[in-house]
């Protein structure tokens, strides 16, 4: 069985996957880092062979990989600055991703191999606006998107329209919560909980120290700032408070039905790890809400999960509501199985994907006219 990744040149992720092969199959997967693969992609023609399995993942904080997506999308970004967290362009390195993704598309197809996802999941996945709206559609739980948003005034008369005192303001194509800001009204007095800064130069910066902004001026000059970044607005909800602490939840979704549930939990409203959220069995959670409200937590998870139908893992962001008894989906990410100490049957997520990609290999191997995909 012949694994092939790309994704990042080192790190934990690739650390992870590459045990989770070893232990499953007595070998290592292949490795192509993204800028190797963009530099010079028939280097995965190279790589692949009829029966191989190509999964793509996320080039993490390798400022050179990402400085590659973003020239190959046609929004250059500096290395070094990427490198002392400047946000970029968002959108650039989304459309980097997944015009990388198309093109090992095309390899993996002419190659007779299988892969993870699609660029078509990809590009729904990215945009948090147009994930929202496809879920929407589908009858599936999700917070009420505000209006396209131009700057802090249109927020202010969208948020009056709408009669909404509290809205999460999210880099449309953003991710880890970078440039995000949480931000409530009432009356006349405003408060914002953020991940953003700006520097002397006025370049924008993500932060692990989450900041507090009271002054009205200083939340609309950040907000006039990620603006023309592309952002996504959407009504913060209540979520439910676990051991005094906001709780939400990261389910990950491996093909075959496994389900991979976290518990997140924050002092403030952003509950990555990286911004100082813990993460926690989902019993305490499952205790508070019950049996019958958890399974439709799940119900939904697995709803969301077919929005995304090339994609063979997946994580799906869900807040329970203070009430326990709704919830909704918050976000999708198709790098979302990177969960750390958590297994189910004796997997964990990684283990159980290289089971999955086993079953389809061999199924391709017994039935080799069949489109296993």
């Amino acid at each position: 069985m012949t694994i092939i990744t790309l994704g990042p040149a080192s790190g934990p992720r690739r650390d992870a996957f590459a045990a989770a092969c070893l232990a499953r199959t007595g070998a290592l997967p292949r490795t192509l880092s993204w800028t190797d693969f963009l530099s010079s992609p028939a280097r995965l023609a190279e790589m692949l062979t009829p029966g191989s399995y190509l999964r793509i993942d996320s080039p993490d904080q390798d400022p050179a990989a990402l400085a590659a997506l973003y020239r190959a999308a046609g929004a250059p970004q500096d290395e070094a600055a990427l490198a002392g967290g400047a946000i970029g362009a968002p959108s650039g390195l989304a459309a980097g991703i997944v015009a990388g993704i198309a093109t090992a598309e095309a390899i993996t197809a002419t190659q007779g191999a299988l892969i993870s996802t699609s660029a078509a999941d990809a590009a729904l996945a990215f945009d948090k606006s147009a994930t929202l709206a496809r879920l929407a559609a589908a009858g599936i739980p999700t917070p009420t998107v505000l209006p396209d948003i131009a700057g802090f005034d249109a927020l202010t008369a969208a948020m009056a329209a709408t009669g909404t005192a509290r809205v999460f303001v999210k880099l449309r194509h953003g991710s880890a919560a970078a440039g995000m800001v949480a931000l409530a009204r009432a009356g006349d007095r405003w408060q914002a909980v953020t991940t953003a800064v700006c520097d002397d130069q006025g370049r924008l910066h993500a932060t692990r120290a989450v900041r507090r902004l009271t002054d009205r001026a200083a939340i609309a000059a950040l907000v006039d700032r990620l603006a023309p970044l592309g952002l996504h607005v959407e009504a913060w909800l209540p979520k439910i408070g676990i051991a005094g602490r906001v709780a939400d939840l990261r389910l990950v979704l491996v093909e075959g039905g496994a389900i991979y549930p976290v518990l997140r939990t924050s002092r403030h409203p952003m509950t990555n790890l990286h911004l100082g959220g813990d993460r926690g069995p989902v019993a305490p959670l499952v205790a508070r809400i019950g049996v019958a409200a958890w399974a439709a937590v799940l119900d939904t998870a697995r709803a969301a999960a077919a929005a995304f139908p090339a994609s063979h893992a997946l994580g799906i962001d869900i807040a329970v509501l203070a009430d326990g008894r709704r919830h909704a989906v918050l976000e999708a990410n198709i790098f979302g199985d990177f969960v750390k100490d958590l297994s189910i049957g004796g997997l964990s997520p990684h283990e159980a994907q290289v089971e999955r990609i086993r079953a389809r290999l061999d199924a391709r191997a017994a039935c080799p006219a069949r489109d296993a995909a």
